[in-house]
């Protein structure tokens, strides 16, 4: 079948249009079968060939099996719900294989899209979807609503539904703060709760998946205080499919008892006490059976907070995780890539990075840490690159100004290593790291006392750094305070035995 033609193939008989071209179609008048669209007093006929229908469609094949001739030798096929120009190119396509939908409003070709699904064209489904996904997302995106609605009830319509899916998981509000949340149909909502990647507190879903139930079961109260047993059992009647979705382990202690516990009826016993169990014994054994695991958004957030408290290894499993469900997340690359950084894995640290910014060119993190990278790979040109990149987005970063000092002290670029590390310093006062590199570009430009300043004032911090206490050994050194030299070296040795720097 050829899908990109630019011809519509006027190759089906119709009374108003031209005479078909295919070489095994007789003329209209020995047509067998007509298809009547619309609705009265705009009905269109269309007079058609069964041997056509039948090879092309298994809608129509299984339709005029059911339907006995007339009198005239002729089956009446009655199509109400569809327009006659959807219809008109449909047929046509039926009849010469080829569509051409460049030329067509936007809004048509979605009305073709659901007929396509409804006659079975499985080509021209897949065709269609494509055409919409790489040539109008933004029509797809203003008219969201009803593209999701049609989506996720026709699984003809894979290439849509993750569409749909993708744009949800990451602005969900979309869905849940929309006037249709609570119109929607379970199979949808289900759907949404099924999705690995929502970016959704799992409080906020409990709170939405309540009210979705509750406005599915008008015999409701209106106050929860005059709700009996026979109430809870309603509701958890019309929630039985979404309950088992929610991630009861992932909800906050607050969220439990503030959200969770008023609708404790409608849970499981069991349930009901694991996540009792889980909040006062968080390393007990829970025995409820299918608990779900977290999802990605909520391991990503996890991760990044192993990673800032340095336990690197489980920061790693739980970013690992969240990429397998999320495999382009930009986010979850750039924090495993600065876990790998943390660990000296630069190579690995270098791929995540590359690939976060491959995706979100912008990401201020990722850019930093790349900048990170490349200093500590001698780069020093490709740090600054980096580094001054994204400083313009986040232009009061410390660490990035911090980094970037370094990497201008790593080029002999003293003052403007000054100026950013005097920067970073206003931003974090005590930061000894900082204080740190300021000293060592004081000291390579024989300003031993600024330099001493600096370190003293970073060993105050950080009174066992091995190496602010080596620096400022050598500082001393150079200003021939010999025995606050080799205090400070001996304390250094004392830490780092084995450093041949000293």
């Amino acid at each position: 079948m050829d899908l990109g033609k630019n011809s519509l193939g006027e190759s089906y008989c119709e009374s108003n249009v031209k005479e078909p071209k295919l070489d095994n179609i007789r003329r209209c008048d020995e047509h067998n079968v007509i298809i009547e669209v619309g609705q009265t007093p705009n009905i269109h006929a269309f007079k058609v060939h069964s041997i056509i229908l039948n090879s092309r469609s298994l809608y129509f094949k299984d339709k005029l099996r059911t339907i006995t001739y007339n009198d005239n030798n002729v089956k009446i096929i009655k199509l109400a719900n569809i327009s006659t120009v959807v219809f008109e190119i449909i047929i046509k396509y039926i009849y010469g294989g080829t569509i051409s939908l460049e030329n067509i409003n936007t809004s048509v070709v979605f009305e073709l899209l659901i007929a396509s699904s409804e006659f079975g064209l499985e080509e021209l489904i897949k065709h269609i979807q494509l055409f919409l996904l790489e040539n109008n997302a933004s029509w797809l995106r203003l008219n969201f609503s009803r593209v999701c609605r049609t989506s996720l009830k026709d699984d003809n319509l894979k290439n849509l539904q993750q569409f749909c899916a993708n744009i949800i998981a990451k602005h969900p509000s979309i869905i849940f703060d929309s006037d249709e949340f609570l119109t929607l149909t379970e199979n949808i909502l289900i759907f949404i709760l099924k999705l690995d990647n929502l970016q959704m507190d799992e409080g906020k879903i409990w709170d939405y998946t309540i009210n979705w139930g509750i406005a599915q079961t008008p015999s409701l109260p209106p106050n929860l205080d005059q709700w009996s047993d026979e109430h809870f059992l309603a509701l958890k009647s019309s929630l039985q499919n979404c309950l088992p979705l929610i991630r009861y382990f992932q909800i906050s202690g607050e969220d439990i008892f503030e959200k969770v516990r008023p609708y404790q009826k409608i849970l499981d016993q069991t349930l009901w006490a694991d996540i009792m169990l889980k909040f006062m014994a968080p390393n007990k054994t829970i025995s409820s059976s299918n608990v779900l695991p977290p999802k990605a958004s909520e391991l990503r957030k996890n991760g990044e907070a192993y990673r800032i408290m340095g336990n690197y290894e489980e920061s790693l499993i739980d970013l690992t995780k969240s990429l397998e469900i999320e495999a382009n997340n930009a986010n979850a690359l750039s924090y495993r890539g600065a876990t790998y950084f943390a660990m000296d894995r630069y190579k690995e640290s270098l791929a995540d990075l590359n690939k976060s910014l491959e995706i979100e060119p912008d990401n201020a993190f990722a850019l930093k840490y790349r900048g990170a990278i490349y200093y500590s790979m001698d780069r020093y040109e490709e740090s600054l690159a980096d580094l001054n990149q994204s400083l313009i987005i986040k232009p009061n970063n410390a660490s990035a100004l911090r980094i970037r000092g370094e990497t201008y002290r790593m080029m002999d670029r003293y003052e403007e290593s000054l100026a950013d590390l005097n920067q970073s310093l206003e931003i974090e006062p005590n930061n000894a790291i900082t204080l740190k590199y300021l000293d060592s570009t004081y000291y390579w430009m024989d300003r031993y006392d600024e330099s001493l300043a600096s370190l003293t004032q970073s060993l105050k911090i950080e009174p066992n750094d091995a190496t602010a206490l080596r620096i400022r050994g050598e500082t001393y050194l150079m200003m021939r305070m010999y025995e606050e030299s080799l205090a400070d070296l001996n304390q250094s040795l004392g830490i780092v035995p084995n450093d041949s720097r000293h």
